[in-house]
């Protein structure tokens, strides 16, 4: 699509801030979205076709035309095969019938690439003339008769945007990458229709994660588990890690979302272990080491890694069997920091610069690092917790045994409008309350919800962006898309992730 002061363009990819940034320069426009029974894309609306003058009807053009390319891109010479393009009986009285050639014709003129340097110019209002008209009629085509094309009916989230949506329905942070694969590609995009296949294997991953998830936001009781998190071996522990307090050296921090008020044991492994403990050398081989784990900036535990007695260049370092704490700790996300109180600052002399990263190969001192940190639980549990997921779901809390059916439809056709991006109908809300009254049977009110809630994460509504033709178009007619459909595509374009309530509400008004 050319681009001019008087015309709107469609714009692919970037943030709001950069959508809004690019309709500030080209000025107040409004975006068409249209659709072909066939298939749905997005246009840009094209301005009003601009009265011509008479000066420049199509015989002044034809005139100019034949004055300055037909010697040049005529009949004989496209035979010859000395041009690709012949203009010597091209009719310019309907711009629209050739319209892929007339586009041709005036990016050469807008780039002063015709006619060719050495031949006959009109002057360049001429030719500024000529091409704003072959522009405005095929404008004037294109608005009369739009082709938006095709995309696929049925659109499935990619990885990136199935994450962000879990985020925004459930305010949960989730790394999906986990449990999910990598998506296909196309054209180097990870988000195209075509590609974004669903198979068998898949289905079961998104039914493995729906039921983490769900247990998760909810909060029901779970048994305990345990999440390793390791550190590269290459990565520099000799100086303070990002997001680590100051006065400290190596480590990691971990961000890590607890499910329920319980205790948790924190367990660290160091790197490059033997078996009886750190393998190290040099000059401070007998010096001890103190490790911090703490939870939210509170201690949850001190330990000092001292070396043994041993004589000699190399001595092992000794320490508990396990180095871990147990600590209570309220659900929700947390920050769980691992790392050593850090020593003088002062490198040890030598003949050679120290590497920044040493290892136990290297002629100088070496301290302990952090391997590998390991979370288990929950132990003990308290109660489910006051998290911002259980906020999300629970927008009411029956206090009898009758207010659980209303306060659980209530419940799930909240979320599931926001999940299904659109309002939902009794008879969907009847069905995920089968699910409820399973769990609900099982064990309890909060069972029967995550239960619900799980069949929403696996409902093709969720999963997929669905977008059908109306029943009463004919095949190859164009025609607007609705609202809610207008409201996905934005949302997905703009933040890759469901609508808000705003933007939701306002699709429901028909007001976009």
């Amino acid at each position: 699509m050319r681009f001019r002061e008087d015309q709107t363009v469609s714009v692919s990819g970037g943030s709001p801030e950069r959508v809004r940034t690019i309709a500030g320069l080209i000025g107040a426009a409004s975006v068409a979205v249209l659709f072909t029974a066939s298939g749905h894309h997005l246009v840009a609306a094209q301005p009003p076709p601009q009265p011509v003058p008479a000066s420049e009807s199509v015989s002044s053009q034809r005139a100019l035309l034949d004055e300055y390319c037909v010697t040049c891109h005529s009949d004989r010479q496209k035979d010859l095969g000395l041009v690709q393009v012949s203009l010597q009986t091209v009719d310019l009285g309907n711009v629209a019938a050739n319209a892929e050639l007339f586009e041709n014709v005036v990016r050469k003129l807008r780039g002063n690439q015709m006619p060719p340097v050495g031949r006959r110019r009109p002057d360049q209002a001429t030719l500024n003339g000529f091409a704003a008209w072959v522009e405005a009629e095929v404008d004037r085509a294109s608005a009369a008769n739009p082709n938006p094309g095709r995309t696929e009916a049925f659109h499935r989230l990619n990885r990136a945007e199935y994450q962000n949506a879990i985020r925004d329905l459930l305010a949960l942070e989730v790394d999906v990458a986990q449990f999910l694969p990598s998506d296909d590609a196309s054209y180097g995009f990870d988000n195209i229709a075509g590609v974004q296949r669903i198979s068998p294997a898949l289905l079961d991953r998104y039914m493995a994660v729906a039921r983490q998830i769900s247990r998760q936001a909810v909060g029901v009781d779970l048994p305990a588990t345990a999440e390793t998190f390791r550190i590269r071996a290459d990565f520099s522990q000799e100086n303070r890690v990002q997001g680590l307090p100051a006065g400290t050296r190596g480590g990691t921090l971990i961000h890590y979302t607890f499910p329920l008020d319980a205790e948790y044991e924190i367990k660290v492994g160091l790197a490059e272990t033997t078996a009886g403990g750190f393998t190290i050398r040099g000059a401070r081989a007998t010096e001890p080491h103190d490790l911090e784990i703490s939870v939210d900036g509170e201690r949850a535990g001190l330990f000092t890694i001292a070396p043994s007695q041993g004589t000699g260049e190399y001595g092992e370092v000794t320490t508990r069997d396990d180095i871990q704490a147990r600590v209570p700790v309220k659900a929700g996300p947390r920050e769980v920091a691992v790392t050593f109180i850090a020593k003088t600052a002062a490198l040890a002399e030598g003949i050679r610069q120290p590497f920044s990263r040493i290892h136990a190969e290297a002629d100088t001192s070496y301290q302990p690092d952090v391997g590998s940190v390991t979370i288990s639980g929950p132990f003990d549990t308290v109660g489910s917790g006051d998290t911002a997921s259980r906020r999300r779901i629970f927008v009411c809390h029956p206090t009898t045994s009758a207010d659980e059916a209303p306060c659980a439809r209530q419940i799930l056709a909240t979320l599931a409008r926001r999940a299904y991006r659109r309002p939902v109908a009794d008879a969907e809300i009847d069905s995920l309350l089968n699910f409820y009254r399973e769990g609900r049977a099982r064990d309890g009110f909060e069972a029967g919800i995550e239960m619900a809630v799980r069949a929403v994460l696996v409902s093709p509504e969720f999963l997929f962006r669905i977008e059908r033709d109306p029943s009463n178009v004919a095949a190859g007619t164009t025609y607007h898309i609705s609202d809610l459909e207008l409201a996905s595509r934005v949302s997905f374009f703009l933040w890759s992730s469901i609508p808000d309530d705003e933007l939701l509400e306002l699709a429901i008004g028909e007001q976009l």
